[in-house]
């Protein structure tokens, strides 16, 4: 049986931040209006209480296992001992802000025990709305630190590579070592966006950049962007890339990240927003995304075309659905909603595994407060739902 939760967020509410902020006057505003949010009854409410807006920020599991991640003030990082439910006084990251203050990003783990923090500065770009592209700056706004003790000192920041870049959705670390990371760029003549994968062998100490992954069109949310990435059992590694083209692309690597020599179409259907894969310990493949459609409605339609996206887009995000693979992504079970909001949006998933057979799901950007709930793997398979569109 399903419930329903009406959420008075209006209550709750705290600024949230726009992923972009590509076009000052056309950026989009937080949604703060109080909407009914409906969860699927397989899902049950996780204590886990996110810092404030979170935003882009990821979470990791220390060796003690203690939660950690990165506060949307940036600079510090917070820990929890009970999964989530309280946290700790930000531990600052530098004593000094110069010469950058390190904000939103993926915290990423290793086996090893090194924290990596990917992270952007400031606001870097603009766009020129007569020309349509970019105006860029002429300093790279991306950079990485690492801490080799678990968050209690971190080393100096560095650039690994020039360049104007945006969100980063995901990162794994490979069977074989290998730090993976899809990180989007942005491209002019004409502007758009682009993906590199950044890899490194040595727990970020060195990193290499890949080709450039080009998917064309020309507007400032057009292009490759905001790629999910897994590894899959036979050692390649797949991409599900975020377009406007009413699905998903998919890249392969055989290389463990260096080149992409495969790119298509995928047969996952998506709105232009982004999705989040994640490999389960047993190895099953969980998918956690919008739709292009809304269950059971009419067709959502196409958006004029404009400085967003060249030939329009589609851009459901009042609902997000689940499915998974158990077999590296070739077949996908019926998909499945597991929320709703009404009056707002339900977008940008992250998904956890704390422990084996416990799937943690949260929002990061949408309505307030996010969405946060857990469920068992063992009941994916009792979920229901229309298959994804081939």
């Amino acid at each position: 049986m399903k419930h329903t939760f009406t959420l008075l967020t209006a209550l709750l509410l705290a600024p949230l931040a726009a992923l972009y902020a590509a076009d000052n006057a056309a950026a989009p505003e937080p949604i703060t209006s109080p909407g009914e949010r409906w969860v699927h009854s397989a899902l049950k409410p996780q204590p886990l209480q996110l810092p404030e807006t979170f935003d882009q920020q990821t979470m990791v599991v220390l060796g003690d296992g203690r939660l950690m991640t990165v506060p949307p003030q940036g600079n510090a990082t917070i820990v929890s001992r009970d999964e989530g439910k309280t946290w700790s006084e930000p531990r600052p990251m530098r004593t000094s802000r110069k010469p950058v203050l390190p904000t939103r990003g993926p915290l990423i783990r290793t086996r090893s025990g090194v924290l990596i923090l990917l992270f952007q500065t400031g606001s870097s770009w603009l766009w020129d709305k007569a020309k349509r592209d970019w105006i860029l700056p002429e300093r790279s706004n991306l950079w990485v630190t690492r801490s080799l003790d678990d968050g209690e000192t971190w080393d100096e920041p560095r650039q690994p590579f020039a360049g104007s870049y945006g969100t980063i959705t995901g990162s794994i670390q490979t069977r074989g070592g290998n730090v993976v990371v899809p990180v989007e760029i942005r491209l002019r003549d004409p502007g758009r966006w682009g993906t590199y994968v950044f890899v490194s062998p040595d727990d970020g100490e060195t990193w290499s950049r890949s080709k450039l992954i080009d998917l064309g069109g020309h507007g400032h949310h057009d292009g490759a962007i905001e790629a999910a990435i897994t590894e899959l059992s036979d050692n390649r590694l797949m991409l599900l890339i975020r377009t406007s083209l009413d699905r998903f692309w998919e890249a392969y690597s055989e290389d463990h990240g260096y080149h992409w020599r495969e790119l298509r179409p995928s047969q996952v259907d998506a709105s232009s927003a982004p999705g989040y894969l994640q490999r389960l310990a047993s190895g099953r493949l969980v998918l956690v995304w919008n739709r292009v459609n809304r269950e059971g409605a009419a067709p959502t339609l196409r958006s004029a075309p404009s400085a967003l996206y060249a030939n329009g887009s589609r851009s459901q995000r009042e609902e997000l659905s689940l499915s998974y693979s158990d077999d590296d992504g070739n077949n996908w079970a019926p998909g499945v909603v597991i929320a709703r909001q009404t009056n707002g949006s339900i977008c940008y998933p992250f998904v956890l595994e704390p422990t084996p057979g416990e799937v943690w799901i949260w929002t990061r950007y949408g309505s307030l407060p996010p969405l946060c709930v857990s469920l068992k793997e063992r009941d994916l398979s009792a979920m229901q739902g229309p298959a994804p569109k081939k």
